[in-house]
């Protein structure tokens, strides 16, 4: 990758980051609707968050049309 190209990824990779800064963070929830992905139990997941739990805990993900209720402390990304 050239100089360049190399610069232009840093930047977009910045960018992404300010955009998506709760994974970061880790302080701000996400939102129903937001794409995470995570590792709970050893298992790697993936899928649209669909709603949260009464005490916030843990999400429920859709996963290619399958539910997955994982803890919000596992989301990775």
């Amino acid at each position: 990758m050239n100089d360049a190209h190399h610069a232009e990824y840093l930047g977009a990779v910045a960018g992404f980051r300010e955009s998506a800064g709760w994974h970061d963070t880790q302080n701000t929830t996400p939102a129903v609707g937001d794409f995470v992905s995570g590792i709970t139990a050893g298992k790697h997941w993936s899928g649209h968050i669909e709603w949260f739990s009464d005490d916030d805990a843990t999400v429920v993900v859709n996963v290619d049309h399958a539910w997955v209720r994982v803890p919000v402390k596992d989301i990775t990304h």
